[in-house]
This record gives C-alpha cells, structure tokens and sequence, in this order.
C-alpha cells in the first residue's frame, strides 16, 4: 500500500474518532451542569472552561474568543468553528476529504454515509444545536460516526487499509477516553468534601454513560459507582471496546497485523512503544495511581500514544527513502 493512502485511511479513522469524542466530552459537561445540584455550574465558566483545556485548545480558544468563556463560546467552538481543527465540524469535513480520496478503497455505501453526514452538518449552527438540545445534538453526532464504523465493520476487506483504519481509531479512543476521565477528576469536582456525595456519584455516572459504558458497568462492578471502581472500568477493563486497555490491546494487534507480512519492519519503534504501554497498564494499581495523581497519570499516558503516533508515521509514512539523493 502507498504510504499517502494508508495515511490517508489512518487519519480518516482518527478524525472520525475525535470527532465522536469530542462530542462525548461535551455531552458530559452539558449533562453535568443541567443537574439539579449542579445548575450553578451553568454560569460558572470554570465547568466549559474545562473542556477546552482538556482538549488541548487554550491557546487557539482564547486567540478566537478573548475571556468569551461561556457554554456557547465553548459550544461554538468544539462543534462549529472551522478554525479549530479539532471541532466535529473540521474533523469531519478532514475525514470525509479523506475518504474522497481513497474512494477506491472504500464500500460506496461508506463514502455516501459519510458525504450526506457533512453535507448535512455544514448547514448546523449554535441555534441548531440550541433549538434541538444537546443531549439529542450530540447523540445525533455519535449516531451518524457509528453508523460509518457499521458500514466499514461488514463491508471493507481486511486488508492492510483496514488494520490502518483500525490502528487510527483505537490511538485516537485511548487518548480521548482519557481525557473525558480527566474533564471530571481533574476539574469537575469542586472540593474534596464533595467526594462520595450524591453530586458525585452523579457525575461518574455521566462520564459511563459519556462513553456508552453504564449499563455494562453496573453489570460488571455491581453497582459499586465510585472513583476506584470507575477508573478501573475505564482505564483497565479487558472487555469493554472503549477502554484505554481494550483500546491500545487492538492498535498493537492491528499494528501486528500490518507488520506481519513485513519481516524487515517486525521490529520497530511504534510496536515496541505499543506493547510497552500495554505491558505498563497491565501491571497498573487503580489506588496507586489515585494517591499519586490521576491527571498525572493520564497525562502520561497520552504523552505515549503521542509518541506511539509519531513512530507510526516515521515507520510507514515518513519512512526514509532507500537510495534517495542528496541535494
């Protein structure tokens, strides 16, 4: 495979991704503030202030919106703004130029799910988005994204763009769910007191179900709904697909996948990484990393998938050239 198309299907995969996640983040924080408890949040700037930070956005946020710190600056500019690169609308106008180019390699029924979503979306705005409410908003986002995975899941070949599509998609999961666990731990909760209170158990089970894990939570811990327990769930799961463990467990298969019938690339940088990180949470102890620092943690761990991703791409995109001139 061309190294420009397997990026090309490798980004497709992770825009895609960030795009879901993006609007579970703002799920989690628009369900958040809407509780009865917590409705002072609403107009505290601090609880959508978070969500930018998390993303990683702060600079551009504030270039674009001064101290415009409100839910619909924030809203405007996770969703709409074409300025941000990482709001859905700019993930999936990236993803479906994308999957233009690599029409070839896709099922039909994959481009036109894809197509009528962004045409479909390029017409939304804040009102929109208003008019029809943010739980309905973002489910409606969520729906669309899985609908094109469906797509993929039964009609594309498993073949090496498949194992990129699939190496993209679970990078982008373990770094996201990381940080829809950080919007809540490191600054949703306001004080130490509120710890194991009712506002608290509430706002665990928005982050579950932010990630579609609630009912299988409560199936697996049996109800026991707190920081240790949801954590755990979260980060360390072996069965549930959103996981960072699930989630770095199939990027290392799918890289072992695409690495299979290349002996001189067997070994490498980014498998090596991978199966380091797998080996790091396997050996992880939810109350060590609690006492330690949860962000800190999570913090690290998305330094590694950045690193991980970088040698993905120096190992089949940016490759050296064997033989190439100098100029």
């Amino acid at each position: 495979m061309l190294s420009r198309v397997a990026n090309l299907v490798y980004w497709l995969a992770r825009h895609l991704e960030r795009a879901e996640n993006t609007a579970r983040i703002v799920d989690v924080n628009a369900a958040l503030v809407l509780d009865l408890d917590a409705r002072q949040a609403a107009d505290d700037p601090k609880s959508w202030e978070s969500l930018v930070s998390v993303s990683r956005g702060d600079e551009l946020f504030r270039k674009l919106y001064g101290k415009d710190i409100s839910d619909r600056s924030v809203v405007e500019f996770m969703l709409f703004d074409q300025r941000n690169p990482s709001s859905i609308f700019s993930c999936i106008s990236l993803a479906r130029e994308n999957a233009r180019c690599i029409r070839d390699q896709l099922a039909s029924e994959a481009w036109e799910q894809i197509n009528t979503f962004y045409l479909r979306l390029r017409e939304d705005d804040y009102a929109r988005y208003a008019q029809i409410g943010s739980f309905e908003y973002l489910n409606r986002i969520k729906t669309q994204i899985q609908l094109f995975y469906g797509i993929a899941e039964s009609m594309l070949p498993r073949n090496q763009a498949w194992w990129f599509f699939e190496l993209g998609r679970y990078l982008e999961r373990a770094d996201n769910v990381s940080r829809i666990l950080d919007v809540k731990y490191f600054t949703l909760l306001p004080t130490l007191n509120a710890v194991g209170s009712a506002l608290d158990l509430i706002q665990w089970a928005a982050v579950l179900r932010s990630c579609s894990g609630f009912e299988a939570f409560r199936k697996s811990r049996r109800g026991q709904l707190d920081l240790d327990h949801v954590v755990d769930y979260l980060i360390l799961d072996d069965a549930f697909p959103r996981s960072i463990y699930y989630s770095v467990r199939e990027a290392e298969h799918a890289l072992a996948q695409l690495t299979a019938d290349a002996p001189h690339i067997t070994e490498n940088a980014a498998t090596t990484l991978l199966t380091n990180l797998r080996a790091e949470l396997e050996q992880t102890i939810v109350p060590n990393i609690i006492t330690s620092g949860l962000h800190e943690y999570l913090d690290d761990i998305q330094g590694k998938i950045g690193e991980i991703h970088a040698a993905v791409q120096a190992v089949f995109i940016t490759y050296p050239t064997a033989g190439a001139h100098k100029c």
